[in-house]
């Protein structure tokens, strides 16, 4: 978890996963922070959580950022209104220390970085919180993974 001095981009793999999952349409980052709120709380309620998986992600297509799902693991036997499961995914990550606001650019960057290196975006962009304000109140130690599934990995 420590901060390395460049962000590196690593490939992956994210295993299937029962989520509580909501759409909204969300421009700003104050907004999605408390629609991500609200969401784990309604997931929290209706199902419990799943606290062996990480637990929060927002994930949007890439040609519309502002399109969000927002999604809460829950436990594997959960059934009902909102869970889905995730398939197991690969792809390319970058873990990023900082704010979330520079969360766009570096999503960018593993674009180019898939660009650069033939590898064929599934078209999806995952942002999973991994540490942020519950933990810190400096945004700048947040710590967020960026994950773009890849196609041809």
């Amino acid at each position: 978890r420590s901060k390395s001095t460049s962000e590196q981009i690593k490939t992956i793999t994210l295993e299937k996963q029962n989520v509580y999952k909501k759409i909204y349409h969300s421009e700003t980052v104050a907004e999605r922070t408390i629609l991500l709120r609200n969401t784990a709380l309604e997931a929290m309620r209706a199902y419990g959580t799943d606290i062996t998986r990480r637990m929060y992600f927002t994930e949007y297509k890439i040609g519309s950022p502002s399109d969000i799902s927002f999604c809460v693991s829950v436990p594997p036997e959960s059934k009902g209104d909102f869970v889905e499961t995730m398939p197991t995914l690969k792809g390319i990550c970058i873990y990023h220390h900082g704010a979330y606001e520079k969360l766009h650019d570096v999503a960018q960057r593993l674009l180019t970085y898939a660009k650069e290196n033939s590898l064929i975006p599934l078209g999806t962009i995952r942002h999973t919180y991994l540490e942020g304000p519950p933990q810190h109140k400096n945004p700048e130690n947040f710590i967020t993974r960026i994950f773009l599934p890849i196609k041809n990995i």
